[in-house]
């Protein structure tokens, strides 16, 4: 049975989000786990959030944060503009805001389900629980979020390979995007993928040699081919990170000496970052709300993971330091609210569009892609060629961004239509657009 408290915060952690912070999480003691902390990038001032919790993520606004204590319940979210704390207590790890801040989603263990792990998500509106995954790989516990924070990846294990898949947090429909090799035993963790604004998904796999190499994939279902980015010698590794305005991801070389590389999204190239003590495994990056410095956080790698640094590097100078020892990844590069919305409007459409169906004509599923430039009310709406309504896809609000939704041929009841001529509709603020596709049986 789940328990819903509501705590009153201490009066010291008020805060309004006006300056740069890194959040991390630091090493605690034995057995409660770590602490959440968070600095600020010069070092000057470093601050405790909450003890023996972790952080798992934060807010776009950075004014909620989401917390979990050690590898168990509770999971805990803190909102800084009321100074409350609402705690569930129900065995989920790693939790992740979606695209409604009163709903997350987050992993469970199932250890005596031999069918695999779950992903549910969580509404702390009415304590609803949610199944949205289950048979989910052991190799995997992170949610790899869509820029919109409507979808996810994750990985399901079969006896020799992963799917890799994707889920839709509203609808709770998931489909595979690939089949690749099992990953599950090897030392470069298949987690370590990322969602990019360009709507590719990027993750490590071996190549031919066996070597693991930055790949990507694009997320629709349209254009589900590998693309090999890199050709190392040695193996790469991709660095975590729960930024969604990145122009660039970091990726590590993992040779006699640790190389660090960026692979810079629009140009499809990759550039020479530094070098590290190979002792030390880099798991996650975060970069400044302005793109110019990234935050690694690392781990000593010496017999057992142990705590490491955090190391920031200046793309502009060329110089990196040391923030602050004995940390854990995950960790969170916040800025001023209105600095960061700046950067994220910069890739933004500037027109509404609404795209042909693809495939058309499908059997059974077909995917719509269409460009918001402002936030607003979206209706999507499916009708038959007498113009009944058939099925409703979107009717909500939506932030302003490039987005998709997929239709599976069943009504609003859920059952399967017919074969035959469908129009789809979107209509957002005053742009309304009216197209034609084909099911084919």
């Amino acid at each position: 049975m789940k328990r819903i408290l509501l705590l009153s915060l201490l009066a010291t952690f008020g805060f309004s989000q006006t300056a740069e912070w890194i959040y991390y999480n630091k090493d605690g003691i034995w057995p409660d786990g770590e602490d959440a902390y968070r600095i600020k990038p010069d070092g000057t001032e470093n601050e405790l959030i909450m003890d023996n919790n972790q952080i798992s993520d934060i807010s776009g606004d950075g004014l909620k944060i989401l917390l979990h204590y050690f590898y168990s319940d509770p999971i805990s979210l803190i909102d800084s503009e009321s100074m409350d704390t609402l705690t569930v207590y129900n065995d989920g790890i790693n939790p992740r805001f979606t695209y409604d801040e009163n709903v997350i989603i987050y992993y469970k263990e199932m250890n005596d389900n031999p069918g695999g792990n779950h992903f549910y998500k969580y509404s702390f509106i009415d304590s609803s629980e949610t199944l949205i995954a289950d048979s989910v790989g052991g190799a995997t516990r992170n949610a790899i979020m869509s820029p919109d924070k409507q979808k996810f990846v994750f990985f399901q294990n079969n006896q020799d390979s992963m799917d890799v898949v994707i889920a839709d947090i509203q609808s709770g429909q998931t489909s595979t995007l690939v089949t690749v090799i099992d990953m599950s035993n090897s030392f470069i963790p298949i987690f370590h993928s990322y969602w990019g604004l360009d709507d590719y998904i990027y993750l490590n796999l071996p190549d031919s040699n066996y070597v693991s190499q930055l790949f990507r994939i694009h997320s629709s279902n349209t254009d589900a081919s590998l693309i090999q980015l890199t050709e190392e010698n040695a193996s790469c590794m991709l660095l975590e990170s729960n930024d969604i305005h990145l122009e660039k991801l970091a990726f590590a070389i993992l040779d006699t000496v640790r190389e660090y590389w960026l692979y810079d999204f629009e140009s499809n190239e990759t550039s020479y970052l530094g070098d590290m003590d190979s002792s030390i495994w880099a798991l996650h990056q975060t970069w400044s709300p302005d793109n110019s410095k990234i935050a690694i956080g690392r781990v000593w790698a010496t017999g057992i993971y142990t705590p490491g640094p955090i190391n920031i590097f200046d793309t502009v100078t060329d110089s990196f330091t040391t923030l602050v020892d004995s940390t854990w990844p995950p960790c969170f590069w916040v800025g001023e609210t209105g600095e960061q919305v700046s950067i994220i409007d910069e890739t933004l459409p500037i027109t509404y569009n609404f795209y042909n169906a693809y495939p058309n004509p499908f059997n059974p599923v077909t995917t719509l892609r269409y460009e918001l430039p402002e936030t607003g009310l979206v209706n999507i709406t499916i009708y038959d060629m007498l113009g009944r309504q058939v099925k409703i896809l979107i009717n909500q609000n939506q932030d302003a961004g490039y987005r998709s939704v997929v239709w599976n041929a069943t009504n609003d009841y859920g059952t399967p239509v017919s074969a035959g001529i469908y129009l789809y509709q979107i209509q957002a603020g005053e742009y309304i657009s009216t197209k034609k596709m084909v099911l084919l049986k």
